[in-house]
């Protein structure tokens, strides 16, 4: 649904043009692709296999460690036979102090069990906080509804949607070719469609994360006075510039922004900047502000993190996806299997610096940092779930996620 760059063909592009120029490059590419799949799938083909659910979600894959499909098949099954390592477990969620894990300790499960056990027990603990399965739920039954009327021509969003509008915070390089969805053009249509007006924050799309804050928040000034409530809808990198834009206006200057749906969003960077593990891709798409990747690294990231303060009257929903080794996209790959020595990730960004606490967060099972099924469904389901729970709340009081 919501994806920042094809990283992989980017670093195919930047070997190739070299070697052998342009001219070759598109028949390059058909080579190169169908091989890429056969390395992917090889991973997919290790590992072992497993089938089990989580929060209603099933998931048949494979995963990388007898462990791991031992919490998923027996453990979280309630078939526990292995009295050794069901202590094991059972010690991890007796010192979790009701808290989520953090990515220092769901890297250190990944060193003593193995990584899809961390992504698994993370994926777990969401489903195990009472708003979040509220909010699954709701979302499960409007997710079905949707698909229904989508099939028929006849999705639409709920009546007091008629309050509502959305403002749309495009990501990392939307305006280079390359950039395939980062302008979240598809879930932007899906909303217009059903009749919601929606509006596009044109950010710098190379630029670094505060400066482009401040185009938000003139974006978030400019819609205060329509006499609509607004949903903002960021993705990846600009999750973190909403949440410093929404820090920085406060509560005073944002009483009329009702929603934010953080998808995908890097609040903490991502290590692929700190390890040097992205392409050097200028040459490809054109000059980029170094401090627009600067600001995404995990270093400054994380520092900036700890200044954000979203007004508590804005209801946050967390979209993201929890992949397993056997079953991370082909977008998602380049960055996952170098990103695994950090712990659970999902291809772009570490699993736990995903969320922004205080919210709800639906987390899609075997789903990677691109999220690429069904945008139409899922966007027209998410914003009508939101709007149901912000005009319903004693229905749907959440105590905040830890």
């Amino acid at each position: 649904m919501f994806y920042p760059l094809d990283f992989v063909t980017v670093i195919y592009i930047r070997v190739v043009g070299v070697k052998k120029g342009f001219a070759a490059l598109d028949r390059s590419l058909l080579k190169f692709y169908p091989l890429w799949f056969a390395l992917l799938s090889l991973t997919a083909c290790s590992g072992v296999a497993v089938r089990g659910s989580i929060d209603g979600q099933t998931i048949e894959t494979r995963v990388d460690s007898k462990v791991a499909r031992y919490y998923l098949e027996n453990y979280l099954a309630g078939k526990r036979n292995d009295k050794s390592l069901d202590e094991r477990i059972d010690q991890i969620y007796q010192s979790d102090n009701g808290k989520l894990p953090d990515d220092r300790e769901l890297k250190k499960l990944s060193d003593e069990f193995s990584v899809d056990f961390a992504a698994l027990y993370f994926a777990d603990r969401l489903s195990r906080i009472p708003a979040n399965r509220r909010f699954r739920s709701d979302f499960n039954q409007f997710y079905k509804s949707t698909n229904a009327a989508l099939a028929q021509g006849k999705a639409r969003l709920p009546e007091t949607a008629a309050h509502y509008e959305a403002l749309i915070v495009p990501t990392y390089l939307y305006k280079r070719n390359m950039a395939t969805g980062s302008a979240l053009a598809a879930p932007r249509e899906a909303l217009e469609n059903v009749g919601m007006p929606c509006y596009f924050v044109e950010t710098q799309d190379d630029g670094a994360v505060e400066s482009n804050a401040e185009l938000i928040m003139a974006a978030i000034r400019k819609r205060a006075h329509d006499g609509r409530r607004l949903i903002i809808i960021s993705a990846s990198k600009s999750g973190a510039e909403v949440a410093l834009a929404l820090t920085k206006l406060g509560p005073a200057e944002t009483r009329h922004v009702a929603a934010w749906i953080n998808a995908v969003g890097a609040l903490k960077g991502t290590p692929l900047i700190d390890d040097n593990a992205l392409p050097d891709i200028e040459w490809v798409v054109g000059k980029i502000d170094p401090a627009g990747t600067a600001s995404m690294s995990a270093a400054e990231s994380k520092q900036r993190f700890k200044s954000f303060h979203v007004p508590e009257r804005i209801f946050i929903v967390n979209l993201m996806g929890i992949p397993m080794s056997g079953n991370v996209g082909f977008k998602a790959s380049f960055g996952y299997f170098p990103m695994r020595k950090h712990g659970p990730n999902d291809g772009f960004v570490l699993l736990a610096d995903t969320i922004y606490p205080g919210g709800v967060t639906l987390a899609e099972l075997g789903m990677d940092h691109f999220i690429l099924y069904n945008v139409e469904a899922l966007t027209v389901a998410l914003v009508s779930t939101i709007i149901r729970w912000l005009e319903n709340p004693a229905d749907t009081t959440t105590a905040a996620a830890p």
